[in-house]
């Protein structure tokens, strides 16, 4: 496996997790009536529907361009991507502190907790090998966990990771609270892990609309790669200088390049279409997740009049 993987097999395979998470948990929390299972189960019900909305936003994303939108539907991926984080934050948050407080208030033993610690032992392994899948799509270990989790691009995929640590982590929780229940047979740690996994959902849910909101209202490419995207382009010989640069991320793995240039003086009709070609060649090769460039030229005499800035003409490409 590797970066390589398709995006849908990674996402379908969260969503295939977080089924079976349903279905053990929701029998088990019916048997045992342990709250911690129960946030699990709506932590699966949450991270389902949010998979499925996943899914959805990948197809819509996938659709050509058409009168209406004709830069495409890339961008619906953030949206779909903000849709999920909030069933996240309303369903697998929300029961989960509900169950949690009803348990701290209303404090009921367990039955058969062996069970509970059973299903939960299940649901460490199954979350394990979606987050596995997920961070090798996503450039781990080549990129670190902390360099994954500050990048923007991705954001399905980025999406299933976040919802499969945390079903990760609060299993493991779960786990440990359910073992000290068992072993000292004090209800309130039932109820404290559920309350934990309910902080540690918001938590990420709250994480992920903020980076959905940053890449809907246009989120730049980090400063590094702009600046790898800069020395490309003055790299050719007949760009004499960039004026501004603005790299920004238009879909799930769709990147958008705006350059305002000033190319070499006296050169001919075809010898700027050569360029333009030339520097959209240079810029692909550095970064080909790019998939549409816009170049602006200042004219010459223009240039000496105003100096680099003023009315330019465009040239893009698809």
């Amino acid at each position: 496996m590797s970066k390589d993987l398709p995006a849908r097999r990674v996402i379908m395979v969260s969503f295939l997790v977080d089924l079976l998470d349903i279905l053990t948990n929701l029998i088990v929390a019916l048997l045992t009536g342990s709250a911690v299972v129960f946030s699990e189960m709506a932590q699966g019900v949450a991270d389902g529907i949010g998979s499925g909305l996943l899914v959805l936003g990948e197809r819509r994303a996938a659709k050509p361009r058409d009168a209406a939108h004709p830069l495409g539907y890339a961008r619906e991926a953030f949206f779909w991507g903000l849709l999920s984080a909030g069933a996240m934050l309303v369903l697998g948050a929300g029961l989960s502190a509900w169950r949690g407080m009803q348990q701290l208030l209303d404090p009921q033993p367990l039955d058969t907790p062996l069970l509970a610690v059973a299903v939960l032992v299940l649901a460490v392994f199954t979350n394990s090998y979606a987050v596995v899948l997920s961070a090798r799509k996503l450039g781990f270990p080549g990129c670190g966990l902390k360099a994954i989790f500050r990048r923007f691009d991705e954001p399905l995929v980025k999406g299933a990771f976040f919802r499969d640590v945390i079903g990760t982590f609060t299993s493991l929780v779960g786990l440990a609270a359910l073992i000290l229940y068992s072993t000292l047979e004090i209800v309130v740690f039932d109820a404290l892990g559920a309350l934990f996994a309910a902080v540690c959902m918001a938590a990420g849910s709250i994480l992920l609309m903020a980076q959905a909101r940053a890449l809907i209202t246009g989120r730049s490419l980090p400063r590094e790669d702009v600046e790898t995207l800069r020395n490309a382009i003055l790299a050719d010989p007949m760009v004499d200088a960039v004026n501004s640069l603005a790299a920004i991320y238009a879909g799930a793995s769709e990147v958008l390049v705006d350059a305002d240039l000033d190319l070499s003086e006296d050169l001919s009709t075809s010898e700027i279409e050569q360029a333009l070609d030339a520097i959209e060649d240079r810029i692909r090769t550095v970064m080909p997740s790019i998939n549409r460039v816009r170049v602006l030229l200042n004219s010459p005499d223009f240039r000496r009049e105003r100096g680099a800035k003023g009315k330019g003409a465009a040239h893009g490409a698809p």
